[in-house]
């Protein structure tokens, strides 16, 4: 008999520290703070008209022949960052891709063409629907499904730099000219769970507005997305297609060009 209260009481006070440490467990506060790093690859083809001081060269190839008609393997880089405290956001995405077109005739002059395009776009976002970055991220392996809308404002730096080479029997010529422009851009995105795994992404936006010679820009992508996660770090890969336009006054240098192509991504986030 002496022996009965005593368990109970051991009991108690333990059920009572269970209950304790799983009620803090789960009102462990979460960082405010979240980030993510996208690395990825971009295909596109291009179709446009290039400019340099009297000459101007039009491409017409797809991300499948385009290759044919290079000189030499295309330069590029490409990758997006974001960091987010709550529902606010700082994102930038950079490309560049450098292009040296084969001499092509055009009524009897051969013209080359060399090329570089970069793209910096940065600024800020607010998620005006769906759980904030932080709460995505920590409820990573959770099986509800969600969906978010993002907008965002920010700029647009646009170096452009043309190099074309005319040759007429044994005369030839070349013109160069390159310049950066920034003007504004506004967009948004919207995240769509199709399952507690797959997702799908779409993403646009606007610039330019005729503001620093630059008529219009605009940026869309589509892709379908599945996540996981590597040694508890979560991840997510990226598939779909991606379209950049440009359409700059001719000042220095002037371009009106549409690239677009496959895009494959891979995104890290912490």
């Amino acid at each position: 008999m002496f022996f009965r209260p005593l368990i109970i009481t051991v009991l108690f006070i333990t059920s009572f520290a269970l209950y304790g440490a799983k009620k803090e467990e789960v009102v462990k506060p979460i960082s405010p703070w979240s980030f993510n790093l996208t690395a990825y690859v971009w295909l596109p083809g291009v179709n446009g008209n290039f400019s340099a001081g009297p000459y101007t060269k039009s491409i017409d190839s797809n991300f499948i022949d385009i290759a044919g008609k290079l000189s030499n393997f295309p330069v590029a880089f490409m990758g997006h960052f974001e960091a987010h405290y709550e529902r606010l956001g700082f994102y930038m995405d950079g490309n560049y891709i450098g292009l040296d077109f084969k001499p092509k005739n055009v009524h009897g002059v051969n013209l080359g063409l060399s090329t570089e395009l970069g793209i910096m776009d940065y600024g800020v976002m607010y998620r005006l629907f769906g759980p904030t970055a932080p709460e995505r991220v920590n409820g990573w392996n959770k099986k509800e499904r969600s969906y978010l809308f993002d907008v965002y404002t920010g700029g647009r730096s646009i170096f452009l730099g043309n190099q074309i080479n005319a040759s007429l029997g044994p005369y030839s010529a070349n013109a160069t000219s390159s310049k950066t422009f920034t003007v504004p851009t506004v967009g948004g995105r919207v995240i769509v769970d199709l399952t507690s795994k797959w997702f799908i992404l779409v993403d646009g936006n606007i610039g330019g507005f005729g503001l620093n010679n630059v008529n219009f820009t605009s940026s869309g992508l589509g892709a379908l997305g599945y996540r996981t996660s590597l040694r508890d770090i979560p991840l997510s890969v990226e598939a779909g297609y991606k379209a950049l336009n440009v359409d700059i006054d001719k000042s220095v240098a002037a371009a009106n060009v549409t690239l677009n192509g496959p895009f494959l991504g891979l995104t890290g986030y912490w």
